[in-house]
């Protein structure tokens, strides 16, 4: 036990055949216990054996770091031999399985992929499932800043990856996802693309989207590739535009004149191109069938006009009501242009209620459009009592 180690117990009736040269050490009720000398022996071998192993593994490594120090070059030599091997033997491998091409690297400023790829999502899709290969072509004199247009879940944010990590692949001595590649050498790399947020700094989503732009405006030279997504997303319409063309100005007019991708649902940044000659439009297409959005993925030249953004939230399962409600203040904000379509929605609204007993009432129109594009298979009770308190809102408010 914990209090003296190993012991002999002996019941009460056999006590009279302990030898005695055992020593007493504890007596109960119905037996004694003793210890021996021998016992106590075998005891401090068993406790002192763990650190008597500790102390042996430690001299054998000393012994062992002594030996191999005579031979540090050549087992770091080999270290670094082996390490290139297995790094050279994995590119192989990698470029063999995925049909990669050797990059050409050159002095020029240019950046040329031909049907490139994202080597992470090519191998995320289902078998059969072909990657949508893209071109980029970006130089300092003709084609500076590329500006991406074009749906949500379209592929911006894809083409904008993949184009990082061909670079990143090709300058760290792999073959390349793509068709070709020719480059001039990139010394940076810089991405502004989804920001985390920072509450316990203070700082919003928003606050670390400019923190992240600010320090790539401050650090380009003229071998940067930069890559932003989205900006100036984080605060409202008119500062976000204002916020984005800014920065795409200032890119263009910056002497190193650094190689520029610049997704944006921002569809007004198109008419950059009118006025700096080295921004060309670009945007991911889509085929619009009757009652869907058809994702084609492929980059082609020209600006893209819509989003599509209430079609992802169709996708998304978001109610019924939710989306027809959408739909119906979207077709009045594109009227609309100013700004201040909703306060002239509410204006409209008031007009049309005096005039609620005529055939040919607009607001009368707008409430049968409503009845007949409802869906009563897939109404909700909830979503039913929501419209027709809606229709119920539209015809009683004076």
């Amino acid at each position: 036990n914990n209090v003296f180690g190993y012991y002999i117990e002996v019941r009460n009736t056999h006590k009279d055949k302990v030898p005695a040269e055992w020593i007493r050490k504890q007596t109960l009720v119905n037996a004694e216990r003793y210890i021996t000398e021998e016992l106590k022996e075998y005891e401090t071998k068993i406790l002192g054996a763990e650190e008597k192993i500790h102390q042996l593994e430690s001299q054998l490594f000393e012994q062992l770091v002594v030996w191999i120090s005579t031979y540090i070059k050549p087992v770091q030599l080999n270290a670094n031999l082996i390490a290139q091997l297995d790094c050279l033997a994995s590119f192989t491998q990698l470029a063999i399985e995925n049909n990669y091409v050797c990059p050409v690297l050159d002095d020029t400023f240019e950046l040329e992929i031909k049907n490139g790829r994202h080597p992470v999502i090519e191998k995320q899709l289902p078998v059969g499932v072909p990657y949508i290969a893209n071109d980029v072509y970006l130089d300092r004199e003709t084609q500076q800043i590329i500006m991406i247009t074009g749906p949500n879940m379209s592929g911006k944010s894809a083409i904008l990856r993949q184009t990082a990590l061909i670079v990143l692949l090709a300058q760290m001595g792999s073959f390349v996802p793509a068709e070709s590649v020719r480059m001039g050498i990139v010394d940076k790399i810089f991405t502004r693309v989804g920001a985390s947020d920072n509450i316990s700094m203070g700082e919003s989503t928003f606050m670390v989207e400019m923190n992240e732009t600010a320090s790539i405006l401050n650090n380009l030279s003229d071998r940067s590739l930069v890559l932003l997504d989205e900006i100036g997303r984080g605060t409202s319409t008119y500062d976000g535009i204002s916020i984005a063309w800014a920065i795409a100005e200032y890119l263009h007019e910056h002497p190193g004149r650094p190689k520029t991708l610049f997704a944006t649902h921002y569809h007004e940044l198109n008419e950059m191109t009118e006025i700096l000659e080295r921004i060309q439009n670009y945007n991911v297409s889509v085929k619009e069938l009757k009652d869907t959005v058809l994702f084609i993925r492929k980059l082609i030249k020209g600006g893209s006009a819509h989003s599509f953004g209430i079609h992802v939230a169709k996708m998304a399962g978001m109610p019924q009501t939710v989306i027809q409600k959408a739909q119906k203040l979207l077709k009045k904000l594109e009227k609309d242009h100013s700004g201040e379509a909703l306060n002239g929605t509410k204006a409209s609204n008031d007009e049309m209620q005096l005039s609620i007993f005529n055939l040919d009432d607009p607001l009368l129109e707008e409430i049968k459009d409503e009845i007949l594009n409802l869906d009563i298979n897939t109404l909700t009770p909830v979503e039913a009592l929501m419209k027709l308190n809606e229709i119920k809102r539209m015809l009683g408010k004076k």
